[in-house]
Parts: structure tokens; sequence; C-alpha cells
């Protein structure tokens, strides 16, 4: 009676053997790998004069070059010459351990495997120890066996270095962003501060910030301002914690930022195609290119950018007769996404602010959305357009029968950034901003694409400096074409839109919003020209254009010859093409 028992028994004593077995095996194995790998590891010469590598951007013929990303500004200073407070704001932010760590984070390491196994770039973690021998030893890659060397160079150098010498190379090698090199040169580019012994607490910690990951938190992108306070204070608490400034101090200096005052970007950046950099290196910080990787790297970026309709794009911009307009502009390409020619401003040195990428109120342009919602719907009756001019009908129908948010979501399928509540009722009737040009040249484009979206990106490729393929947007997950509309929906829009849209938005303008605040009165409520479109497309090419005025777009438009003006663009831009009505 008891001997299936006794089998059951012995088959457990058996399983747990061979998985105990199993489990010494792994571990013994991953010993000997170890120390099998530690001993045939050495130390390479480290590169003395840290020469960083330029990345070039070309065009998409892979020749004509957009520009550079290469500045290396790096100024040595002695450790002692550093004072404690700057070094313990480093170290608070990237290795609160390091006096006392072996010089590997092995927790650190494990997540880089996991991120391998799932196929996914290694993330951070690395130790003070680590990040150092990355830049002085090793190259850019991130790579499994890249990760292994770091760890095993790591090791040894712990081993045969003290902590001083590591801490005071990796202050003159890390890349802090902007060019800089290395602390000395970091105060200079952020702060105007020659030395680091006149470096401030606050300026030594939101030095520490920016190092962590100079693209995330860049200062010159507003998106950015939240994550850097975040980080910034993360690293004065991290410093009150090791005793360098008290609680008051803390508490003080959380408060707020330092005030930057930033080195003018370097003139490779100068005119329209500082844009089109700025794009480049926006992306490539999506895809793990960032950092020293990036501006240190060698690394050859082809872009999507047309080398010819870009130089069209910016002379028909460039020769609009009215002055003080800002003016957008932006190309893709349906069926690829391939953003093929942007201009953003006349020169990017002298302002920041992309108009091709800012949004601004789209009003009537959103209305051809109506189409693929109301066709979709089955809550209610749709009337299907038959004329051109059956647009607006088909567009008050849906809105009239509370259904305008079906319009929304819509648009935002075929790529419009996410409607605020307040205006999904009846997008694009008010004075929001709600799309850029790139949006709607990409939202368009969805129509002659039979239906189908593809986001719009301006790199294709990225190899390395002997040529190795690195990242290419054909093979990138997230930039395959998707199916948002049926495509009878889509050419049937086409066909009723007609190949191109122009529209003006009135409203009030934030010049008049503001005097009327000021005043308190009701005289200006006269509605006056805030944006001026035009958007033409085809199965080749998605094309928007829009006037604006104001350094941030706050005042109204001239009354003169602004209505007209951004179709007068498109056809300067793509000349020999017929000038459709407006409507």
């Amino acid at each position: 009676m008891r001997r299936p028992a006794t089998r059951t028994r012995r088959w457990f004593r058996r399983i747990a053997g061979w998985l105990l077995g199993s489990f010494f095996v792994v571990v013994i194995g991953a010993v000997v790998a170890f120390f099998v790998g530690y001993a045939r590891t050495g130390v390479p010469d480290a590169n003395e004069k840290f020469e960083a590598n330029t990345t070039v951007v070309t065009y998409a013929d892979g020749k004509t070059q957009v520009g550079s990303f290469f500045q290396q500004n790096r100024k040595s200073v002695p450790l002692a010459q550093i004072p404690k407070h700057v070094q313990d704001a480093v170290i608070a932010a990237e290795d609160r351990s390091f006096w006392t760590n072996p010089g590997v984070s092995f927790p650190g390491m494990g997540r880089a495997a996991f991120a391998i196994a799932r196929g996914k770039q290694l993330q951070g973690g690395s130790t003070i120890t680590q990040q150092y021998v990355k830049v002085m030893y090793l190259n850019q890659e991130r790579t499994m066996s890249r990760k292994l060397d770091e760890l095993f160079i790591a090791t040894k150098i712990s081993r045969t270095r003290d902590k001083e010498w590591v801490l005071g190379n990796y202050l003159n090698t890390i890349y802090f962003g902007e060019g800089a090199y290395g602390v000395r040169a970091a105060g200079q580019v952020y702060f105007g501060v020659d030395h680091p012994k006149d470096l401030t607490v606050p300026q030594a910690a939101y030095l520490a910030t920016v190092l962590n990951n100079p693209t995330r938190f860049d200062s010159d992108d507003p998106a950015a301002a939240e994550r850097i306070l975040g980080r910034y204070q993360y690293v004065v608490n991290g410093m009150a914690e090791m005793g360098t400034i008290t609680p008051a101090q803390s508490a003080q200096y959380r408060k707020a930022l330092p005030v930057l005052h930033k080195k003018p970007k370097s003139n490779r950046y100068a005119g329209p195609s500082g844009f089109l950099l700025e794009m480049t290196r926006r992306e490539l910080a999506k895809y793990g290119f960032e950092g020293d990787r990036l501006s240190g790297g060698g690394l050859r970026v082809v872009t999507t950018f047309d080398h010819q309709l870009q130089a069209k794009a910016v002379a028909a911009v460039r020769d609009v007769p009215i002055r003080g307009l800002q003016i957008g502009l932006a190309s893709v390409r349906p069926a690829t996404g391939e953003v093929a020619a942007v201009v953003g401003g006349a020169d990017f040195l002298k302002s920041q602010l992309n108009w091709a990428t800012t949004k601004a109120p789209p009003g009537a342009l959103l209305r051809p959305f109506a189409i693929p919602a109301g066709l979709a719907d089955r809550s209610g009756a749709f009337e299907v357009p038959s004329s051109e001019g059956s647009l607006n009908r088909a567009f008050f129908q849906l809105v009239d029968s509370k259904r305008g948010p079906l319009i929304a979501a819509a648009a935002e399928a075929a790529g419009i950034p996410r409607i605020p509540p307040t205006d999904r009722q009846a997008p694009g009737l008010g004075p929001d901003a709600l799309a850029s040009p790139l949006d709607l040249a990409s939202a368009y484009g969805v129509f002659a694409a039979d239906g189908r979206k593809v986001t719009p990106h301006v790199i294709k490729e990225v190899r390395d400096a002997h040529g190795k393929l690195l990242w290419s947007a054909a093979t990138q997950k997230g930039l395959e074409p998707a199916q948002v509309y049926p495509a009878a929906a889509a050419i049937l829009t086409a066909k009723l839109v007609g190949g191109s849209k122009a529209t003006t938005v009135n409203g009030l303008s934030i010049e008049k919003r503001k005097a009327n605040l000021k005043c308190r009165c009701r005289a200006n409520k006269g509605l006056q020209p805030l944006a001026s479109w035009h958007v033409g497309y085809s199965s080749d090419l998605s094309t928007a254009i829009v006037y604006r005025a104001g350094k941030q777009g706050e005042s109204a438009l001239p009354l003169d010859n602004t209505k007209e003006g951004p179709t007068l663009t498109w056809f300067r831009y793509l000349g020999g093409l017929a000038v459709p009505a407006l409507r």
C-alpha cells in the first residue's frame, strides 16, 4: 500500500537533486567564466589625448552634409583643486556608494543582461568607475560583450588604482552636454564660471544633474523643465544625506534651479539647417544615440531630408515679401513617413523655436476628418458628402448631433496630437493651438496613402565609423505603416478635399486679450487673423505651411496679403503645379 508514496518520494528526491546539481553547475560555470574573462581581459592604454570623433549628418542622398555633432571642449584640472561640494554633487547624482563599492554594480549588470535578453537597449546604472572605463577605454557600442569588458576592466582598475585617481579622471573626461567634456569646461559653458573652485553648491548640483543625460535634461527643451528640477532636487537631497550641506541649505536650494549663463551655440547650428540638426539630435536620443556617444562617437547619420526640396523650401520662405512673419513649413512622404523638408525659422542661433513643429490654431483644416469619422459611426445618421462644398455640412452634421469627439478621434488616429476635452466637441472651431505644420502634413498624407499612417521621422539609418549598421528606420518597430482608415473612406476624403486646403483662423490675439484684461473694457472685441494655412498633398508629398506673427505667435497677422500668402509660398516651393482655389 505504501509503494506509490515511496516511488513519489524517490521521484521528488531525484528531481530536487537534479535541480540542485544544475544550480551548482550554473553557479560554478558563471564563476569560472568570470575569472577566465577577468584573466583574459587586459587594461588597454588610455587615450591620453581623448579626442572625440565627429558624428556627421547627411541628407537622404547619404553624401551631402547637413552638419555635424562635434565640439570638444575639455580643460583638465587636478582633483585637489575641485572643491568637495563639486565632487559630492557628482557622487550624489551618479554613484552614492562610490567610496565603498568594488567599482562595479552587479545589480546594474543584471539589469543590462535582462535588457539584452528582451532585445532592448542597455540602460544606465553603472558606477562612476564603469562610466570612466567606458569613456576612456572602450567604444560607445551598447552590447553585452562591451558591458562585460567594462566589468572586467573596472574590476582591475579598482584593484590597482585608488578612488581619488578614478574620481579625478572621471571629472575631467565625462560629457556634460553642450560640447563640454569635464567639470571645468561644463562650468564655463553653463554658468560662465572659469574654474570649479568658484562653482556654488546649486551650480555644482545642476552640472551633476545634466551629466546623467545631457539630452534628456536639456535646458533648451521646454518639455524638460520638470524633469530637470526633479533630478536637481534628487541631487541636492543626496548631498544633504551625505552631510555635504545642511537640511536647511537643502530646503533652500531645492526651491529653484540656479540661473544659467550659457554660451551661444556653435555656428554649425546657424541658419535654417540648425533646425534640421536639432530635430535629428532629438530623434537620435529617442533611440539611445545621445551624450558622448553622439557628440564623440564618430557616427554616420543619414537623414530623410531631401537636399533639393529643402533648398527650394528655404528659398520659398525667404522670398516672402511681408516682413516680420513667422513661417513654418513641413513636407512628409505619405508612403514612408519620411520628413523631406522643414523650415522652422530663419536662423536657429537667433531663435530655437521651430515653427514647423510648434502648434497653431488649425481652424477648418480639421473638418475633412469628419468624413472618416462619420463613415465609421453607427450611432446615428450621416449624410455622405458628394461634393467639395459639402465638407462643412458633414462637419457640422456631427458637431450638431454631439458627435464632435468622433472627429477628434479620427484626427488623432491620423497623427494629430491629443485634442483637449474643451475642443473635442467642435475640433478647430476655437482659437486653441492644436496642431503643427508637421502634424498636419503627416495627417493629410493619410488621405493620400489610402488610409495608411506612418509616424513621421527624420532619420533613415545610423552607422558607426567603420560602416557597421547600428540602426535603420526600415526595421524599427513603430515606423511600419498602419491602416487607420478604410481605404474607401480615405480615397473619398482625398477626392472631396481635392489635394489641397487653405484657411485663415480668426480670433482674439494674446496681445489683445492682455490689453482687454489690463483696461477691463470690452472695446477690443473684433476678431483678428491668428494663423493662415495651406496644406497641399499627393501620393508623393504632403506639405503644410503656416503664417504666424509675434515672437511666440502672440500677435495678429497683418490684414494685407496674408490670407493668400501660404498658398503662394506653397506654389513657389513646388513651382509648376497649379495653384488651387482658396477654400
